[in-house]
C-alpha cells in the first residue's frame, strides 16, 4: 500500500479493507495515467493525487458518517462538478452502502469517469454527464462538492433545486473568511449554515472546512 495513504487513513482513523485500498490504488494509477495525455488534475505522483486529492476528500468522512448514520437506508448522494471524480469516488469507495452520482458536463473528463469506475467495479456509482442545471429537481438526498463553484445567489439555486426536502449540501471549502463572504451573500436564502473543521493528513498548514446546509 501507497505510504502516504496508510499513514493518511490512520490519522484520520478510517478503517477499510484491502479491496476498498486497491479501489483507491488503482483510481490513482487511472488518473495519473489519463493525466499524461488530458490534464484531468493537478498530480505529478501518486503521493501528491492520495495527500491533496483522495485524503482531502476522505478527510470529510467522520463527519459525513454521523450524517449518514442518522436515516437507516441508502442514500442517494450526488457529487456536483465532479471533474477526475473527487470527493465522489474516494466516497463511494469509503461508503459502498450508499448510491452515488457524479455529475459532470465535460465529455473527456465522463469519459475518464465511466472507465475508472467499470475499471474499480464501482456498483455503487453511476455517472450523469450533463450540466448541472439540468439534472432532474430534488435528486439528492445530500450533494458534495470540491472545487465547482463559490456559493452565489444562482449557483446556490441550482444545488437546493437539486435536494430533496430535507437534504443536506455538504461543500468543501478552504478560509474561513472566505466562506463568511460568501454565506454573507446568501444569507436570505440560507439563513443557517453549519461549518466544521477538517484536517489532511499532511496538509495540516492548509485551511480546510466543510460547509453543511440543511434544506428545509
Amino acid at each position: 500500500m501507497n505510504a502516504k495513504l496508510e499513514d493518511g487513513l490512520k490519522k484520520l482513523n478510517i478503517e477499510l479493507s484491502k479491496a476498498q485500498i486497491n479501489q483507491l490504488e488503482l483510481y490513482a494509477e487511472s488518473v495519473l495515467e489519463f493525466n499524461k495525455t488530458y490534464n484531468l488534475m493537478k498530480a505529478d505522483s501518486a503521493d501528491e493525487l492520495f495527500v491533496n486529492h483522495v485524503l482531502d476528500s476522505l478527510a470529510a468522512v467522520p463527519s459525513l458518517s454521523k450524517i449518514l448514520e442518522a436515516k437507516d437506508r441508502a442514500w442517494e448522494i450526488g457529487d456536483i462538478g465532479s471533474g477526475g471524480g473527487c470527493p465522489g469516488i474516494p466516497l463511494a469507495v469509503a461508503f459502498p452502502q450508499h448510491n452515488f452520482t457524479l455529475v459532470e458536463r465535460m465529455e473527456k473528463r465522463c469519459a475518464f469517469l465511466q472507465s475508472a469506475v467499470k475499471k474499480l467495479d464501482l456498483k455503487n456509482v453511476k455517472i450523469n454527464c450533463i450540466q448541472a442545471n439540468f439534472v432532474e429537481k430534488e435528486s439528492f438526498d445530500l450533494e458534495v462538492f470540491r472545487a465547482f463553484h463559490p456559493f452565489d445567489k444562482k449557483i446556490t439555486k441550482l444545488l437546493l433545486d437539486m435536494l430533496k426536502k430535507d437534504g443536506i449540501l455538504a461543500a468543501f471549502k478552504a478560509r474561513e473568511e472566505k466562506i463568511t463572504a460568501e454565506m454573507e451573500e446568501i444569507k436570505f436564502m440560507v439563513p443557517e449554515f453549519k461549518k466544521i473543521k477538517l484536517t489532511v493528513p499532511f496538509l495540516e498548514d492548509h485551511e480546510r472546512n466543510l460547509v453543511i446546509i440543511e434544506k428545509k
